[in-house]
């Protein structure tokens, strides 16, 4: 008896603690007062912005690229790194910039955001970063799902679409952006980059606009000529190394170059044979900007009058060379230099593009072919430290003869801006760069695999993008690469 009464209390107990439990109204008891009731869209624009250092210093192309190579350990540099996720760009950067979209398009959330800077300029800022990157991402993979991401448990296995599917969304992507741009009106607080600046994010659009019109200049000419004026026609493209469009890091080592981050406790990366012999044969004295002497040895070649490149060093792709201060390094203020800026887009860069665009007969906005390539070479060259004599000489001596003429200047141009000069190498096939002799398979990579994990979990969209691409390996070219 005694223990049923105990039993009868304790569920007599339970029914009213449970019914309290419904009655009781807690109010804001679990609501953090300190915390946001709204989406932030600064930071999130901000982390997004963060991942722009991936691509400015991607080593693997720059690697591919022969403007550097490895010491102790050239895994990458024999071509080993046979495929890659881009699982983390949708979940990370593409991601916080839907966000940002969603945040400012919504008339529900809009109003709670304008506080970080116009809605319309928002929008348009996390467009033009989203078309940097995903044209980034399909440069190195293809087709990648597009048109159904983001979808959730609504649909996990997206089709592919094509690379010219995702261009053409791009041209457009661009273009909109441009047009919801509201001058006058402040522009997004999350822009740590450029402040809201958004002039300087229309100037960004139009000189993306213009790289990605002549990556198509043998698939689609027509298409790439079309793109092509409308850049040169807005007036934006980059003619003077004072409006170089550049990554500029923070002081901290949290925001600091990853060049700094990549020499802080090792000495990796040291300039390529390749790189240093084709200047050195040239006698183009970005030799010396570009390089330091090398601190245990002397070339036993030199070609430079009173032997001034003999303490210029380069070592072979792919060995390994262990000795690293038998080479030479990359200039001591961009690996040392915690806040040395990266290049985004630049006036060499352009007057190479409107070069290769004028000897197509394409509508440049003025100038020819030869002397675009000569303000290349004095845009590249001025912005190196490059003294007025030294450029006169080597243009007096390297006249353009040729499209070769322009492709081998851009690569010396786009030194270690990897993701573009790979993209350049592979449209145009030149210069000359001999694969690594210690590769297991000697043949620079044309781009990057698809992680395993995608044929495993998508296995009908991926079978069906191997369908119209090609195997996916490192060797199939992509859409754009037809020569």
């Amino acid at each position: 008896m005694k223990s049923l009464n105990i039993k009868i209390g304790l569920i007599t107990s339970l029914m009213v603690l449970f019914t309290a439990c419904e009655t009781i109204d807690y109010e804001d008891t679990n609501v953090n007062p300190n915390g946001p009731t709204a989406g932030i869209s600064s930071q999130l624009l901000t982390n997004a912005m963060i991942s722009m250092t991936t691509i400015l210093v991607d080593e693997t192309p720059i690697l591919y690229m022969q403007h550097i190579t490895q010491g102790q350990y050239p895994g990458a540099s024999r071509y080993n790194i046979l495929n890659d996720s881009y699982d983390s760009w949708y979940t990370g950067p593409l991601m916080d910039l839907n966000r940002v979209i969603d945040l400012n398009s919504d008339p529900e959330t809009a109003e709670d955001v304008i506080a970080y800077g116009s809605n319309a300029n928002q929008i348009a800022v996390a467009r033009i970063v989203r078309a940097y990157f995903v044209h980034y991402m399909t440069d190195k993979w293809g087709a990648l799902p597009w048109s159904e991401a983001f979808m959730g448990i609504d649909n996990p296995q997206p089709v592919f679409d094509t690379q010219e599917s995702i261009y053409n969304f791009l041209f457009t992507e661009i273009d909109e952006a441009v047009a919801m741009v509201e001058m006058g009106e402040p522009g997004p607080t999350g822009d740590y980059l450029y402040g809201g600046d958004m002039d300087t994010w229309i100037t960004f659009a139009a000189n993306m606009k213009m790289v990605m019109a002549l990556r198509l200049s043998d698939v689609s000419p027509g298409l790439a000529q079309s793109m092509f004026e409308e850049a040169v026609a807005t007036g934006r493209l980059i003619t003077d190394n004072s409006d170089n469009i550049e990554y500029t890091y923070g002081t901290d080592d949290a925001s600091d170059s990853p060049w700094m981050d990549n020499f802080r406790t090792r000495e990796d990366y040291i300039l390529s044979r390749t790189m240093v012999e084709y200047l050195r044969d040239n006698q183009d004295p970005r030799l010396f900007e570009y390089a330091e002497e090398a601190r245990d040895s002397v070339s036993p070649v030199t070609n430079f009058p009173g032997d001034i490149d003999a303490g210029y060093v380069g070592a072979p792709n792919g060995q390994v060379n262990g000795n690293v201060p038998s080479y030479s390094f990359i200039r001591s203020e961009i690996i040392y230099t915690p806040d040395y800026p990266t290049p985004i887009f630049t006036a060499a860069q352009v007057y190479f593009s409107l070069a290769e665009a004028a000897s197509y007969g394409w509508n440049v906005g003025g100038g020819t072919a030869a002397s675009l390539y000569e303000d290349g070479i004095e845009a590249s060259m001025e912005y190196w430290g490059v003294d007025a004599t030294g450029i006169t000489d080597y243009i007096a001596a390297h006249p353009y003869t040729g499209i070769d003429e322009i492709a081998y200047e851009k690569w010396v141009a786009l030194y270690l801006n990897g993701p573009e000069a790979w993209a350049e190498w592979r449209r145009l096939d030149a210069p000359y760069l001999e694969p690594s002799a210690f590769a297991s398979d000697p043949r620079i990579p044309v781009r990057m695999a698809y992680d395993p994990s995608i044929a495993d979990n998508n296995e009908a969209n991926y079978n069906a993008m191997v369908g119209f691409q090609g195997p996916d390996n490192n060797y199939t070219k992509l859409w754009w690469d037809v020569n």
